[in-house]
């Protein structure tokens, strides 16, 4: 029977992910000599070739795959193990690796932030004496709901905030735990605040430019699928990736967007930006947490997930906008 090292399976896993044996070694703090030297131990243990080195890249072979897929799941159980005994002893509250869209990222993640931070316990029947702060490692990655649905199947993080409609998997467990209203916004000084409209039909959103987020993400399916129902056609989209870009654009006039109204709430209370309603369509869309069904929650993943479950800002966001958004 083969001893498998684990330390030899975290080398053979980065370099399988970054492709690279250079990658690997910045990413594991090891010299490149160090990373090539354990990934050849490991193929003479296994008497198989386990990448094929084809120009700068490396490719996992038919037998490096199988390690692959057994080795990333060997790591994972490690690392619960490890994770469970110190969160059982109350020695370290360990790191929680979130998957956030960017519209959350921006308007909801700041407040559960804080909210988790002074309210965290670092270990049983302890207070929090750490100035406010969790002893929790956060690790954040940003991206459109598409790909942090393929992170949280490929375990890259444990949880995710993301924003629908997003296609359901068979792995994926997801659950609504946020409201809100999309808005069609304009700049101040368009003809259709001149003319004091507080709606407008689908119809007139195609006479003009529409900014829109790029492929991927929630906002722009739900966006499109809207308009293909209506059989509107809009004479110039505008893709940008980030939702403060397109409500800078929409300022200086290049043209209308649709955005969450949690967004851009600062904006129609200073008066740089103006909301209209969209006759004849319920706009409302529907925020998610997500993770892998299979996946062990640690102590912190879960405090973190039930702090999302009670998270309350949707009667907050709507009772706070009601001044700003159209009747």
């Amino acid at each position: 029977m083969v001893s498998l090292d684990l330390q030899k399976l975290q080398i053979f896993c980065e370099v399988a992910r970054q492709r690279s044996f250079t990658r690997a070694a910045e990413a594991l703090y090891l010299t490149q000599p160090t990373v090539s030297q354990q990934i050849q131990a490991l193929e003479r243990q296994m008497k198989v070739r386990l990448f094929e080195r084809l120009a700068k890249e490396v490719y996992l072979t038919e037998s490096g795959q199988v390690l692959y897929n057994k080795a990333a799941a060997l790591l994972n159980m490690a690392q619960e193990a490890e994770l469970a005994v110190r969160e059982a002893a109350g020695i370290s509250a360990g790191k929680l690796a979130l998957g956030v869209g960017v519209t959350l990222a921006t308007y909801v993640l700041p407040e559960l932030l804080r909210r988790f931070n002074m309210s965290y316990k670092a270990g049983p029947n302890t207070t929090n004496q750490n100035g406010g702060f969790s002893p929790v490692k956060f690790d954040i990655t940003l991206g459109n709901s598409e790909t942090l649905a393929h992170k949280l199947l490929k375990n890259e993080v444990d949880l995710g905030l993301l924003g629908s409609p997003i296609e359901a998997h068979p792995l994926l467990e997801l659950h609504p735990f946020l409201e809100d209203k999309l808005i069609l916004v304009v700049n101040s000084e368009d003809p259709w605040v001149t003319e004091k409209r507080t709606s407008v039909g689908l119809g007139d959103i195609g006479n003009r430019p529409l900014l829109i987020r790029e492929r991927g993400s929630a906002l722009q399916a739900f966006v499109e699928r809207m308009l293909d129902a209506g059989h509107v056609h809009p004479e110039q989209y505008l893709i940008m990736a980030n939702l403060e870009a397109i409500k800078r654009s929409v300022e200086i006039g290049l043209g209308a967007a649709i955005v969450p109204a949690l967004s851009v709430k600062r904006e129609l209370e200073a008066g740089r930006l103006y909301a209209l309603n969209i006759e004849g369509v319920e706009v409302g869309r529907t925020f998610i947490y997500a993770h892998h069904k299979d996946k062990e929650m640690t102590r912190p993943a879960k405090a973190f997930l039930e702090l999302v479950k009670n998270y309350a800002i949707n009667n907050a966001t709507e009772n706070s906008l009601n001044d700003v958004l159209p009747v």
